[in-house]
């Protein structure tokens, strides 16, 4: 059994302050999926510099 972690310490330091900024992305009347998109666009980038830290899915037949 593995012990649990907060997140901010499963991820190394560059990924976790990339989020954290992503999060403090204002939503606007003009684009109110402002921040949603920054969250998403910051995990693809982690998820290509740390692919580690992400459990892939096995693909089905």
């Amino acid at each position: 059994m593995s012990r649990r972690l907060p997140p901010a310490r499963i991820l190394p330091p560059d990924a976790v302050a990339e989020l954290q900024k992503a999060a403090r992305t204002r939503i606007l009347k003009a684009d109110p999926l402002a921040r949603v998109k920054a969250i998403n666009h910051a995990i693809e980038q982690i998820k290509y510099r740390h692919p580690e830290f992400f459990i892939q899915k096995e693909q089905q037949p």
